[in-house]
């Protein structure tokens, strides 16, 4: 842009009252101030004054100037200003985010922290091959191996729809810890198993019940685990739950040929006709 700051048309203008009309040039005749204030002395009574602001009227060149500083913040400087806003409008927007998630984080991080004072519990990871769950009086007994002893680090009890599957496991453990002579809390359990049926001998005895329209029974095996870290061979007990529906359970076949050879061995023959 150019610069008008101290620029000064050679014939000066002034901007006047368009309503009244007043001389603009007194004492044409001086050639110089001193001539002016003789005269100003000989007919008038005047104060000379300070610091006043008249309105200049600009010349052609002043406005063309003007105009072409202006077109060039119009056209130039404002669109780059409001780009470079913009951009850092952007980049604020993307820091706020940024620190807000941090301030969001570390509150989270600072209640969980006091929370974890409170409690005075911390997580703690059991290795899987060193842990097993026993049912046992309708809790989930969890031993592992720590601090050089199989130790109790967790008791859950076990949740209302898995009770009933697990009735039979848990009596077994419940004797076995009798058998070992552990105590155990005084707990009433009921077996709510509906239709308990039992198929095999021994221990190869399979239990089915119905729970929903369905036959229900848990198959037991043993599988071998792969110690990675000792390269150990481990024995472990392994079972699977199986829901059939009533009408295509296998155990109720077996009940249908069993009802059928029953009824073939009660059947009286007739008598023969005379």
């Amino acid at each position: 842009m150019i610069d008008l700051k101290d620029y000064v048309p050679e014939e000066l203008k002034f901007k006047l009252p368009a309503t009244v009309k007043f001389p603009e040039v007194i004492f044409s005749d001086c050639v110089s101030m001193d001539d002016v204030k003789k005269k100003l002395a000989e007919s008038f009574v005047t104060i000379q004054e300070k610091d006043v602001i008249a309105n200049r009227v600009m010349d052609d060149y002043e406005i063309s100037t003007i105009r072409a500083n202006y077109g060039e913040i119009a056209e130039e400087q404002i669109p780059e200003l409001e780009a470079q806003f913009e951009s850092l409008k952007a980049k604020f927007n993307t820091e706020k985010k940024d620190f807000e998630a941090k301030i969001s984080a570390l509150h989270t991080q600072f209640k969980d922290l006091v929370n974890l004072a409170k409690k005075g519990i911390k997580d703690y990871p059991l290795k899987m091959i060193d842990t097993f769950r026993i049912p046992v009086m309708g809790h989930y007994l969890y031993y592992s191996w720590v601090n050089d002893a199989f130790r109790l680090a967790l008791v859950q009890e076990i949740p209302k729809h898995e009770y009933n599957d697990l009735f039979n496991s848990g009596e077994m453990n419940q004797e076995a810890f009798k058998a070992l002579g552990y105590d155990l809390p005084d707990i009433d359990v009921k077996d709510t198993r509906k239709n308990l049926r039992k198929f095999g001998k021994d221990e190869n005895v399979v239990e089915v019940w119905e729970e929903d329209g369905q036959d229900v029974w848990l198959e037991h095996w043993i599988e071998d685990f792969l110690d990675e870290d000792s390269g150990e061979v481990v024995p472990v007990q392994r079972h699977e739950w199986h829901r059939v529906a009533i009408e295509e359970s296998p155990w109720r076949k077996e009940d249908e040929q069993t009802e059928a050879q029953e009824g073939e061995a009660d059947e009286i023959p007739a008598e023969p006709e005379e």
